[in-house]
């Protein structure tokens, strides 16, 4: 099984909108993207398990088959293991980062934060 991390760069390669990325890590995703297009061309698996989580990039299954196979191509291809390594950092929140994530129906407001000093008026 693939880590949260990974899922999240999957989701990101798959099309979903991310917090703002610094340039270079904007850079780093595109060329991951650019990357794994190529190698999944020749590998049908990976190009459906690409495609499905692109047209759902919440089906959370679909994201994670995605992740599965950027792992395997990873541990074979060093350029997308580089990309994949360098993004990291963007999408883990062990060191003290945050990683919103929502899954599933959602209605109403929602908030996604790190720290929030005072309240918060959705103005209802």
């Amino acid at each position: 099984m693939v880590d949260q991390v990974l899922i999240a760069i999957a989701a990101a390669v798959a099309g979903k909108a991310v917090e703002p990325l610094t340039e270079n890590a904007a850079a780093a995703l595109r060329g991951l993207r650019k990357a794994v297009l190529a190698r999944f061309r020749a590998e049908p698996e990976a190009r459906e398990a690409l495609e499905s989580a692109q047209i759902d990039y919440e089906d959370a299954e679909a994201v994670e088959v995605l992740a599965e196979h950027l792992d395997s191509a990873a541990s074979s291809d060093p350029e997308i293991r580089r990309l994949t390594e360098e993004l990291r950092p963007h999408f883990d929140a062990s060191e003290g980062g945050v990683v919103n994530s929502i899954q599933g129906d959602v209605s109403g407001n929602v908030v996604q934060a790190r720290d929030i000093h005072g309240g918060i008026d959705l103005n209802r």
